[in-house]
Parts: structure tokens; sequence; C-alpha cells
């Protein structure tokens, strides 16, 4: 059984969790906040009884991970998200660069987004060389679009599947 919260409250201290957000301020709000974290990890110990186990998956569940593409490399996503698909952000040889798109694209198990903008402003403190103007890769953007289409060609039912 999970605890109420009184003790990691003690360890951790108020001023911590505020300073993570504001809205812990409210003790009902941070009551709420360990009441579902208690009964969610009480869920998941009912599938994974090793509390350790049960924990890494508590990390992983509904968790928003941003990687670079060479960090995603062998890992799957339902929703892959790439962004900034400019001419200007890829700056390997083309054959490296088009490996690496590849490798980001190819981590979607379901949902894949590529973005891109017109206008990318200087960020704060960067000193080198900066194209305001961005223009989408439209190469990468086909082969996005053409991965999309594979994969939904693939989860369709083939004419022997049909049982009329």
């Amino acid at each position: 059984m999970v605890g109420d919260g009184t003790g990691f409250l003690k360890q951790v201290g108020i001023e911590t969790l505020v300073a993570l957000s504001p809205d812990y301020e409210s003790s009902e709000r941070l009551q709420e906040v360990f009441r579902n974290t208690k009964v969610h990890i009480e869920e998941l110990l009912k599938l994974e009884p090793d509390l350790p186990k049960a924990l890494r998956q508590f990390s992983e569940d509904q968790a928003v991970r941003i990687l670079t593409i060479h960090k995603s490399k062998g890992l799957e996503f339902d929703s892959v998200i790439l962004m900034a698909i400019e001419n200007e952000t890829f700056f390997d040889g083309p054959d490296a660069n088009r490996c690496a798109f590849f490798v980001g694209v190819s981590r979607a198990k379901r949902r894949l987004v590529l973005t891109h903008v017109d206008r990318r402003d200087i960020p704060s403190g960067y000193t080198k060389k900066w194209e305001l103007s961005r223009s989408i890769q439209s190469e990468y953007c086909r082969y996005g679009t053409q991965f999309i289409e594979t994969k939904i060609e693939a989860l369709k039912p083939s004419s022997s599947d049909d049982s009329t």
C-alpha cells in the first residue's frame, strides 16, 4: 500500500513542490495529486507486483520524451513529432541527413507529425551563422508522406481477409 504523501512532503518540503508548480500551493490540489498518484501506483502494482518495475512503468506512462534522432535509435513510440523539417536544420551530407530522417520517422508506430516554419528567430545568445528565413525540406516531407501512406496500407485489411 502506498502512503498518503505526508512523509514525502516532509522530506521534500512544500517550497520545492511549489517551485515545480504554483498549483501545489493549494493543499486541496496537492492532496488530489497525491491521491491520484497513489491510485495510479496501486493499479500498476496489481499488474506488476515488483515496486521498482511498477515505478519504471509509472514514469513511462503518458510521458513526453524529448530526444535527438540519434538517441531515439532502436526505440518506438505511438506518436512522434519531428520538428524543424527545414533545409536550414540539416547540416550533414545528403546521405547522412536522409538516414537520420529515416531513423526519426521510423520511430512512429501510429502517428507522425512533421513541422516547419517560414521564419525562425535567432535564439538569445546564439552567435553563429543563422538564417531567419526557412524553407521546408520538401524531399523529406515527401518521404514522410510516403512512410505514412505505407503504414496506412499495411494496416488496411487485405481483400482475402473479407468474410463476404
